[in-house]
């Protein structure tokens, strides 16, 4: 039996008033201009996530909008309770004030708030890009609040971010996180994907159970349901997870909230089926949700449901749409799957294992020195302009689930965004590393 080590993922909100910086800090952390940033107050409408990690700790950061404490429009009240979702949903809530700005009643208010929640606070004081002993003055201010000394950051130049996420980390782990368990029960394999592409008819047609409530009105299933099972000597966690929608509505706060569980239920799972309505064309929904599976880094096997409803030929023109919609799953298998007439059934969970298996796959070093060799000889990096001449000294495996590659390079600037993607095509295929994700990691030679 597998040994799988497994964690929950905490979930970090940065919350605060309009425009003290919030987007701009979860653009920093993140790494990528992930949540539209500007100067004008109450720009971010819906939550942004991300996953990220610090110290050793992953965490889903989620951005909100402003907290409004007079909201008077249905839209301003509906945005306010998504603000409110998130702050419920969130293990850690990271509260980000205007640090040139004086303390106001507003902040009082949502101290106060923040106090009467019981939940785990850090704060920090934003927009502090110089410090002088005005600008300090200022900022202590805000120890009234009654949650602590802030932290003076800046979201935009990056002064103090690392000392605020190492004391997110911190509260985090003493709150219990991160500490990892071996979990001897099984591959923990999630169902995700929009509501109603027929997840929890699925997991029912493979435990040939009717276990799970199924019904033609979308967002049936609220939680993640976890389902033990044993299939040809190997024991299996299947996940049922509540479908992801692009906009969680005025009158779905527990489908939000549901929501945010199939996100953190990715980070936790093992091998992800990425469930598809084959009957229905791709939306951006779809590829939002193949863009948190990539992020998180794992095993996933694509599954085309619904099959039976296809004509062949259209199920051929669906398949061969597929790089169109979803380009940066081509390396993924797919699955015909139909929970009625029980079509594929018998592959889920063989692929749910290979693809496994191989996002463990270790390669000799032999091998790898072999592979380089070859194919610097075929392609070597050409130079591109303003930059030095690329050189590639040696290619190493760091690390497994995700497997995790290392290029010891002269300058990784100078290698070429198109080279690097022509590499990873040529080396999954002579490696065979189909499902899983490869990281090429790209190091200056010292």
């Amino acid at each position: 039996m597998l040994s799988n080590i497994h964690m929950k993922t905490p979930l970090v909100a940065i919350i605060g008033l309009p425009n003290s910086g919030k987007s701009t800090l979860f653009n920093k952390i993140l790494g990528r201009r992930a949540a539209l940033t500007y100067p004008e107050a109450g720009t971010t409408r819906d939550r942004a996530y991300g996953l990220s990690d610090w110290n050793g700790l992953s965490f889903i950061l989620i951005d909100t909008a402003g907290i409004d404490i007079r909201a008077n429009s249905d839209l301003e009240k509906n945005v306010q309770k998504q603000t409110q979702i998130a702050k419920d949903e969130a293990d850690l809530i990271l509260l980000l004030v205007d640090g040139k700005t004086p303390l106001g009643s507003k902040d009082l208010q949502v101290g106060a708030d923040l106090n009467r929640s019981g939940k785990v606070i850090v704060l920090a004081a934003n927009k502090i890009d110089a410090r002088n002993t005005k600008i300090e003055a200022l900022a202590s201010e805000y120890q009234k609040l009654g949650l602590g000394d802030p932290l003076l950051v800046s979201a935009v130049n990056g002064t103090g971010v690392g000392d605020l996420l190492d004391q997110v980390v911190e509260k985090l782990k003493a709150a219990g996180f991160g500490l990892q368990t071996d979990d001897n029960s099984g591959i923990r394999v999630a169902f995700v994907g929009k509501p109603n592409v027929g997840k929890s008819s699925l997991i029912n047609a493979l435990i040939k159970q009717e276990r799970l409530l199924v019904h033609d009105q979308a967002g049936t299933t609220r939680s993640v349901v976890e389902i033990p099972f044993t299939h040809e000597g190997q024991d299996f966690i299947l996940l049922d997870t509540a479908g992801i929608k692009k906009k969680w509505q005025q009158d779905s706060d527990v489908a939000a909230a549901a929501a945010f569980q199939s996100i953190r239920t990715i980070t936790q799972t093992d091998v992800v089926f990425f469930v598809i309505d084959a009957t229905t064309e791709i939306t951006t929904q779809d590829q939002s949700i193949s863009s948190d599976i990539l992020d998180a880094g794992k095993a996933v096997v694509l599954i085309l449901n619904k099959i039976d409803k296809l004509s062949k030929e259209n199920q051929n023109k669906f398949v061969d749409n597929l790089p169109n919609y979803l380009p940066q799953m081509w390396y993924v298998p797919v699955i015909f799957t139909s929970a009625t007439a029980g079509t594929g059934m018998d592959l889920l969970l063989k692929f749910a294992k290979d693809v496994l298996d191989t996002s463990k796959k270790q390669i000799d070093q032999t091998e790898l020195d072999d592979f380089l060799q070859k194919i610097l000889a075929e392609n070597m990096p050409g130079k591109m302009e303003d930059q030095r001449e690329p050189k590639i000294f040696s290619l190493r495996q760091i690390g497994i689930l995700p497997p995790t590659f290392k290029l010891t390079v002269n300058f990784p600037a100078a290698i070429a965004e198109s080279w690097k993607r022509w590499f990873e095509k040529q080396f999954r295929l002579k490696f065979g590393y189909e499902g899983t994700p490869v990281l090429m990691r790209y190091f200056r030679k010292v």
